[in-house]
């Protein structure tokens, strides 16, 4: 915080008093937006961190601005908070209060200033957080003024080209209260940016929610291949009343086949991906679609079609490695080797550190008592990932060693 007493000092004298903390001003800040990107770093986040101290001319033009809400002749200090300042723009609005939390558990929060937030429907302005912090506590032998503070502003990447925009248009501009129609156009611009960003995030939910139903699908499928869970249910268990997909769309039918396949109702599961492919969606949608209807058929017992739903996914995208190795391992099940030794060489033809199919292949060739091949796959699947159980335990098997 830069504390100015009114009435003003002159330009001269005031870019002096500027140029003489300037070098502790551009210490801190440095300090700070470290602190910041590793504080984000090792939370996992990613954002672009941009920083500044205010120029001199930026600086003295506010203090002008700030300066003609005084009457002449009354003496006050006029504070300025933003002459550090870091800026942290995050993809995703979720981001934000993750990285407010960071920053209030690593810094002294002196002042929260959530911009935008009690705007009317009809008005316009930028969203933004800013926090007032104190580093001081963070810059270990650097004695500060104890006014200094960074002001640290969180905004999405709309909300950030938003902000630069605006400043040029309005800011600078110093739009009239006659120009209503500008305003207005403003206002819907700000609008719909703001609407883009709750629909980014409403897609990067949807996402992580269907990226976890398909790790479940994935995770039940080897359960029941390694022989750990309950075997394959009995037809008929699935409750046929849920199936209601007349007037639905494809995304809605497919979040519900992936919640039942997920309640382990497999034979729900597998009327709905049924039905989906009835719609003959595209056929990247139709590869994924027959892969975990085949998932829901082995689960069945239904081991012939489980097959054929694989190698639909194979004729649909000849190098998904998944359904290979899905198809080889079903084929395990059957007995037949040979198929499955096939789709296994197959699948790390085009995937050589498929760890998966590695191991899979490895236990094949031992069966086969094709011990060399065994041991090959068993010394590239551990140089791939030493640590892994299961290649811990395969090396065991094989008597080979595992190398760090």
């Amino acid at each position: 915080m830069f504390r100015i007493r009114y009435p003003l000092p002159s330009r001269r004298e005031l870019e002096r008093q500027y140029e003489a903390i300037l070098p502790e001003l551009e210490t801190v800040l440095l300090y700070v937006q470290r602190s910041v990107h590793a504080a984000v770093q090792e939370a996992g986040l990613t954002p672009s961190l941009k920083y500044r101290v205010k120029g001199f001319d930026s600086y003295y033009e506010k203090l002008l601005r700030r300066s003609r809400e005084h009457i002449a002749g009354e003496t006050v200090e006029i504070s300025i908070t933003d002459l550090l300042g870091v800026r942290v723009v995050c993809p995703f609005m979720e981001d934000l209060t993750r990285v407010e939390e960071i920053i209030t558990a690593e810094f002294e929060v002196v002042e929260v200033e959530r911009k935008g937030a009690n705007l009317a429907s009809t008005e316009f302005g930028y969203s933004s957080v800013h926090l007032l912090i104190r580093p001081s506590r963070n810059l270990g032998d650097l004695t500060l003024r104890d006014d200094v503070v960074c002001e640290i502003q969180l905004r999405t990447i709309l909300q950030d080209a938003w902000a630069e925009v605006e400043h040029e248009l309005v800011y600078k501009a110093e739009l009239t209260p006659l120009d209503g129609q500008l305003r207005r156009k403003l206002a819907a611009l700000n609008a719909n940016l703001t609407l883009s960003d709750i629909i980014f995030q409403e897609i990067r939910e949807y996402q992580r929610a269907m990226n976890r139903s398909l790790m479940r699908r994935r995770e039940d499928f080897w359960t029941l291949l390694q022989g750990n869970g309950n075997g394959p249910r009995e037809q008929g268990d699935a409750d046929d009343a849920t199936i209601h997909t007349g007037s639905d769309t494809i995304d809605s039918m497919l979040i519900k086949a992936l919640h039942a396949h997920n309640d382990k109702e497999y034979e729900t599961a597998e009327r709905l991906y049924t039905d989906i492919l009835a719609y003959q969606p595209p056929e990247h949608v139709a590869a994924v679609i027959h892969a975990h209807r085949g998932m829901t058929r082995f689960a069945l017992d239904k081991l012939d079609d489980a097959v054929a739903d694989f190698g639909a996914t194979i004729s649909l995208a000849p190098q998904n490695t998944r359904a290979y190795y899905y198809r080889a391992v079903v084929h395990r099940v059957m007995g037949r080797d040979d198929e499955a030794l096939s789709d296994l060489s197959r699948c790390l033809e085009f995937d050589p550190y498929n760890i998966e199919s590695r191991i899979a292949r490895a236990r094949l060739y031992a069966d086969l008592h094709d011990h060399e091949a065994a041991r090959a796959d068993c010394r590239m699947a551990a140089k791939l990932d030493p640590d892994h159980e299961a290649v811990q335990e395969l090396c065991r098997e094989l008597g080979e060693e595992v190398h760090e």
